[in-house]
């Protein structure tokens, strides 16, 4: 082995086929780049695979790829009855020289994939070709993994005290903790959490259980088993009591999918809905569960070989071929705004104050109106419908009168300057003369005509029409 074991998102990362800057020693082939994998790519080396195009192989080179590859994946590749099908398969295409035409090593790469894939449905079993002579020896972890923040591109605070997180990787625990420790703790007093996976490759499934133990409380426990072909040895992932310092196991979590959910980025998904910790919005994920790590070929050719499974220990099984199925199905681009309304939806239900929940209720009209807008499935309000004045809903506070001059759309409040409505989309409109943000809304809600004004920093508030 060239590294450690891992999920695969983090080979082509350990082994330096994707970096940061412009120096990449290594390439993940073509066979990386389908719309369904999830290992992710510098997009400054884009032109790298063109100019190693160039790059020759022979049929010496085909005849020593091929027999190291069948050979490795006899012995390695998970599970013993697809190795040998896959060992098969390679022997025989060499036999009938399926390869003799292939002259370039990126190609011959990208074909074995293909080939492979076709017998084990495998999307971890990848051959990648490297442009530099591969390290000697476990490389360890490249500084480029360093500057990745552990994973994490995003924090934040949404409308309504709702946490976010933006994960794009689970990186190797040493490497993470901190960064999650930071997050968690940005997030700490949030009210519900939204984890946004939808671009997570995956990595570390110690990392994975370091997550879940931010997300729950009390006596460590299992999280996720490896099993290995190797000597039938079973690795477990346990969580890990972080007492205060947890976001604890009742607050509302929301996790985030798409299509490129994959490997450890799964895991966490998977998971915690089987925890029925998180409640899973969007798609479903690429599904790719077995762990392997890097195996040398030759004449700097590599291959990922997965060799163990991933087994969930309150399922028994694992989402290998099938993926994560989202709890609500959604768009992957849509996803964030359902799951932010479901956060309000779930915070407001169990929320007795009435002024606090007057302020949830305002963000869910601003998330419906916005969806509403966006998705075109609302018809504008005629200007008529507009006019009138509206006064809060709950609480005092100040009136806001809708006026009509010269067919435009007028905002007046005693004491302010009159501001133009300009429209937006939907029932929609800036404020002219204000900065971005400064919004109002309108909506019909069971006979009656209702106003948001959106005035950033300060909370959005619902008015209704006297």
């Amino acid at each position: 082995m060239l590294g450690r074991r891992c999920y695969a998102a983090l080979v082509p990362l350990m082994m330096g086929f994707i970096g940061l800057g412009g120096a990449i020693p290594l390439q993940p082939s073509l066979a990386a780049q389908t719309p369904d994998q999830a290992i992710p790519r510098d997009p400054l080396t884009a032109g790298t695979v063109r100019a190693a195009d160039s790059i020759e192989i022979d049929s010496r080179v085909r005849k020593d790829v091929l027999d190291t590859l069948a050979r490795e994946l006899e012995s390695r590749y998970a599970i013993p009855d697809i190795a040998n099908k896959l060992a098969a398969v390679v022997r025989e295409k060499e036999r009938a020289s399926a390869y003799k035409n292939i002259r370039t090593a990126p190609e011959f790469a990208r074909v074995l994939t293909e080939d492979l894939f076709a017998v084990a449905h495998d999307k971890h079993l990848h051959v990648y070709f490297s442009f530099a002579p591969l390290p000697q020896g476990p490389p360890g972890l490249p500084p480029e993994l360093r500057r990745m923040n552990g994973g994490i591109s995003e924090v934040r605070i949404l409308d309504g005290n709702v946490g976010y997180m933006k994960l794009y990787n689970v990186l190797p625990v040493e490497l993470a903790r901190d960064a999650v420790t930071a997050a968690f703790a940005f997030a700490h007093n949030t009210d519900a959490l939204i984890i946004d996976n939808r671009d997570n490759g995956g990595g570390d499934p110690n990392t994975v259980a370091l997550y879940v133990s931010y997300l729950s409380e009390g006596k460590p426990y299992v999280v996720n088993t490896f099993h290995w072909r190797e000597g039938n040895r079973v690795e477990q992932f346990k969580t890990t009591d972080l007492g205060e310092l947890a976001y604890g196991s009742r607050k509302p979590v929301f996790v985030l999918t798409g299509q490129g959910t994959f490997s450890g980025g799964e895991e966490l998904s998977y998971d915690l809905q089987v925890l029925k910790r998180a409640l899973i919005v969007g798609e479903v994920t690429g599904g790719g569960a077995n762990p392997g790590g890097p195996v040398p070929l030759g004449h700097q050719f590599v291959v990922n070989i997965p060799s163990g499974q991933a087994i969930n220990p309150v399922t028994g099984t694992s989402w290998e071929g099938v993926g994560v199925k989202p709890d609500i199905p959604v768009p992957a681009a849509g996803a964030l705004s359902r799951a932010h309304r479901l956060a309000i939806e779930r915070l407001s239900a169990v929320t007795a104050d009435p002024l606090s929940r007057a302020m949830l209720d305002a963000v869910a009209m601003k998330l419906e109106t916005i969806e509403q807008a966006e998705s075109g499935s609302v018809s504008r309000l005629a200007n008529a419908e507009l006019l009138g004045n509206y006064t809060p809903a709950v609480g005092g506070g100040t009136t806001v009168h809708i006026l009509e001059k010269d067919g435009r759309l007028i905002r007046h409040i005693d004491g302010l300057a009159d501001r133009e409505l300009i429209y937006l989309n939907g029932n929609r409109y800036r404020s002219a003369g204000l900065p971005d943000g400064f919004v109002i809304s309108f909506r019909t809600d069971q006979g009656k005509s209702e106003l948001l004004l959106e005035e950033p920093p300060r909370p959005s508030t619902i008015r209704v029409k006297q």
